[in-house]
């Protein structure tokens, strides 16, 4: 056989070994949990963040609709709570929930809205978390005449989050490589 016509006989044969049957989840249950890692304000002072991620989902056909809950330890020395829902289709989603941030030295408590779009598989996303503070208000001059603290801006930053699945329905079309499964 010439060495011109082996690769036109394997893209020839190719499509008759890869006729794999594609199937969706159809009302299936299933809970990741996960460590999440982050980095906000990337132009200003950059802050890192690690934390956990656990999310509820009911996916049936390309699009899955849950929960999610969110711890972060942050290097400034203080935490990062969220909680809140989400949607994917196929491989995007969004997540819209609310966010507290416990106060530092030079920070109040803060409380806002969550919205990041993420791109997802199996075992990981990659999103673009914002973070839209409900008040700024602080900062008012003190007794002694000194500046007060002022809450947290506005914040963008990256959200990078793995995923161990457990799947909590009875059936599914998705087997994971794990033993207790």
């Amino acid at each position: 056989m010439t060495p011109r016509l082996l690769p036109a006989l394997f893209l020839v044969l190719l499509p008759f070994a890869s006729q794999a049957q594609i199937s969706f989840p159809k009302d299936e249950r299933w809970l990741t949990v996960g460590p999440l890692v982050s980095i906000n304000d990337l132009t200003d002072k950059p802050r890192f963040g690690l934390g956990l991620e656990t999310t509820l989902n009911w996916l049936d056909d390309v699009h899955s609709l849950g929960a999610f809950a969110q711890a972060q330890w942050m290097t400034q020395g203080h935490a990062r709570l969220a909680g809140g829902i989400q949607g994917t289709l196929v491989f995007g989603g969004l997540e819209l929930g609310v966010y507290h941030d416990t106060g530092t030295q030079e920070h109040l408590p803060t409380t806002g809205l969550q919205l990041t779009p993420f791109v997802t598989g199996i075992y990981g996303s990659l999103g673009l978390r914002i973070g839209i503070p409900l008040s700024d208000k602080g900062g008012g001059l003190g007794l002694d005449g000194v500046p007060g603290r002022v809450r947290q801006g506005r914040e963008v930053g990256l959200v990078l989050t793995g995923k161990l699945p457990f799947e909590l329905s009875d059936h599914s079309t998705f087997e994971p490589s794990y033993p207790w499964n």
